[in-house]
C-alpha cells in the first residue's frame, strides 16, 4: 500500500509491506516505490519492507538541491516518525549512494546490503552534459519513448526482448544470455517495463557522488553482492566499496549482467541476501 509523508517540508512517497524485521529498500534507476526486484520475496520471507520513491521518481518531487545525503537524512527522520528504532538498509543499483549515506554513522541501522550498487560516481557516457537542466526535457522525452518501445517489444516477443534487456547491461554475448532466461525472468521484466518510471529522477542519479569519508563511516555489518558481468555498474564499484568498508562480506556472481535478480542463480543470490539480513536482525 502506498503512503505519503511530509518530512522537513518535503513529500516522500513510499510503500510499507509485510511484518518482521524492517528493511528500507532503496530502488534503482527508472523505478519507484513499486520496485519489482526482490520485494515480493522479502515480504514472503517474513520481512517488513519499506520502499521510498527517490527524488524525481513516483510522487517524491525532485529539487535541484536534492542529493543522496539530504534524502538519506529525510529517510532517517521518516523512520523516527514511524517509530522504527532499528532497521536494515538495502541499496539497489543507483540507490547505492542513498543507502550508503543512510547507513553511514547511523546506530539505528542493523546492516547494509549493496546489490549491484553504485558506490562512487555513476558511469554514464556524457554524464555531465546529460545531467544539465537545459537538456532534461529532451532526456525525459527519450525515456518515455524507450519505455513505450520496451513495453511493446516485451509483449510481442517476450523471450527475445527479455534477453536483449538483460544484454543491454551485460558484457556477455546475447547467445549466452538466451541460455539464462526463464519464464519467471520474462514475467519479472514485463513488470519492470510496465512500472518503469521516467522523469527528473534520472538527473538525480547522474549527479550522485559518494565520498570516501561516507563509506569509511559505515560500521554496521555489510554485504556487497555484484556480478562480474555487469556493464551498467561495473564490478569495480563493489571492489571500491570493499576497500573502504573492510569488514564487509563480498560476493562476486557470475549472473548474466547488472540484473542479479534474473538468471538461473537469481533465487540463490536472493536467499544469500535474506540469510545475511536475518542473521543480523
Amino acid at each position: 500500500m502506498k503512503y505519503y509523508a511530509h518530512v522537513d517540508g518535503s513529500k516522500i512517497e513510499y510503500i510499507d509491506r509485510g511484518h518482521g524485521p524492517v528493511i528500507v529498500l532503496i530502488h534503482g534507476t527508472q523505478s519507484s516505490s513499486l520496485e519489482p526486484y526482490h520485494v515480493d520475496q522479502l515480504v514472503l520471507s517474513g520481512f517488513r519492507v519499506i520502499v521510498p520513491s527517490r527524488p524525481g521518481y513516483g510522487e517524491t518531487p525532485y529539487s535541484f538541491s536534492a542529493s543522496p545525503q539530504l534524502f538519506a537524512s529525510r529517510l532517517a527522520h521518516l523512520m523516527q516518525m514511524l517509530e522504527i528504532v532499528q532497521y536494515h538498509v538495502y541499496g539497489i543499483s543507483a540507490g547505492g549512494p542513498t543507502a550508503i549515506e543512510l547507513a553511514s554513522q547511523n546506530q539505528r541501522v542493523r546492516s547494509l546490503t549493496l546489490a549491484a550498487a553504485v558506490t562512487s560516481v555513476v558511469d554514464f557516457p556524457y554524464r555531465d552534459t546529460v545531467s544539465r537542466n537545459i537538456v532534461q526535457p529532451a532526456f525525459i522525452a527519450l525515456q518515455y519513448i524507450m519505455k513505450q518501445f520496451i513495453a511493446r517489444a516485451i509483449q510481442k516477443h517476450p523471450f527475445e526482448a527479455t534477453a536483449r534487456m538483460i544484454q543491454s547491461t551485460s558484457v556477455l554475448a546475447l547467445e549466452t544470455i538466451r541460455e539464462e532466461v526463464s519464464p519467471y525472468d520474462i514475467f519479472l521484466l514485463k513488470r519492470v517495463a510496465n512500472q518503469m518510471a521516467f522523469g527528473l529522477g534520472a538527473q538525480f542519479d547522474l549527479k550522485q557522488r559518494v565520498s570516501s569519508e561516507v563509506l569509511l563511516g559505515v560500521t554496521c555489518p555489510t554485504y556487497i553482492i555484484h556480478s562480474k558481468n555487469d556493464k551498467a555498474v561495473p564490478v569495480r564499484h563493489a571492489h571500491y566499496a570493499k576497500r573502504l568498508i573492510p569488514h564487509a562480506q563480498l560476493t562476486i556472481l557470475n549472473s548474466p549482467g547488472h540484473l542479479i535478480w534474473v538468471g538461473r542463480q537469481a533465487r540463490k543470490s536472493e536467499r544469500q541476501i535474506e540469510r545475511f539480513i536475518r542473521f543480523n536482525s
